[in-house]
């Protein structure tokens, strides 16, 4: 059994093109619902899904509580509350390690996942093969798309049938590790969304407001609509900011994908 853990962005679209050439047997791609898309990703992730079966695959989706409802409970936001990203945890690897438990107990899958190491420093070493991954309860990791560049993943999407998107997988709006360009394609809905939720929020035990970007990783900015103006305020833009999501190790959880 096989298990590609989707998020139906280029990276997944490749892997799941790549897996359908090479013929492999059994599989399942699946999907962790963490409530915080894009309005538009699940028509997305339903098209990925139709692909998927289209080449005989399986696919599943993992439920969470959802972005708002867990700051609410945890009392911060993911980035500014001190705590890494417990999101990913939170929101996908849990309900994906449950997932795995209910349909492999014997723990006998093969997991799948889209890394490449050109995507970022951070993963310029990222091995094609793990044995008995932690993050993956004691299952083999496969990456085989590792030494592929952006040309090689895109031929693979137009195999597909795709278009190659211009950003990377909108299965969290926003990521709290965002760049600039990602906070540039934040929707009014979502920034009120995000807004209204940081002044429910309130303060914490130091005084400081518990808003979902820290204000010293956005030069200053405090709250979203203020992360929104100086994302988008017309300057040269330092190299730390045009990071690629992959530079985030916070993020590197083996459950994300692009």
């Amino acid at each position: 059994m096989y298990v590609i853990f989707c998020s139906y962005g280029n990276d997944s679209i490749a892997l799941i093109q790549w897996v359908h050439e090479n013929k492999l047997k059994d599989v399942t791609c699946l999907y962790s619902d963490t409530g915080w898309a894009a309005d538009w990703w699940g028509d997305r992730v339903e098209r990925g899904e139709a692909l998927a079966h289209s080449y005989g695959f399986k696919t599943a989706r993992t439920k969470s509580e959802g972005m708002i409802e867990l700051v609410k409970r945890k009392k911060g936001w993911p980035a500014g509350g001190g705590q890494g990203s417990f999101c990913t945890r939170e929101l996908k690897v849990l309900p994906a390690l449950e997932w795995l438990e209910a349909n492999d107990p014997d723990g006998d899958a093969i997991c799948l996942t889209g890394v490449r190491r050109s995507e970022s420093k951070h993963r310029s070493t990222a091995p094609e093969f793990v044995d008995e991954s932690e993050r993956h309860g004691g299952r083999d990791l496969w990456q085989p798309l590792v030494r592929h560049d952006d040309a090689m993943r895109n031929e693979l999407i137009v195999r597909a049938g795709w278009d190659v998107l211009p950003h990377r997988s909108m299965e969290c709006f926003p990521c709290v590790h965002a760049n600039i360009d990602d906070l540039r394609l934040l929707t009014e809905d979502r920034i009120n969304l995000i807004d209204v939720t940081e002044q429910e929020m309130g303060i914490n035990s130091k005084g400081n407001p518990r808003v979902m970007f820290r204000p010293a990783k956005k030069k200053g900015a405090v709250g979203i609509r203020a992360v929104i103006a100086w994302a988008k305020a017309p300057r040269a833009r330092d190299q730390d900011d045009m990071f690629a999501l992959g530079d985030k190790a916070g993020c590197d959880s083996g459950f994300c994908g692009g």
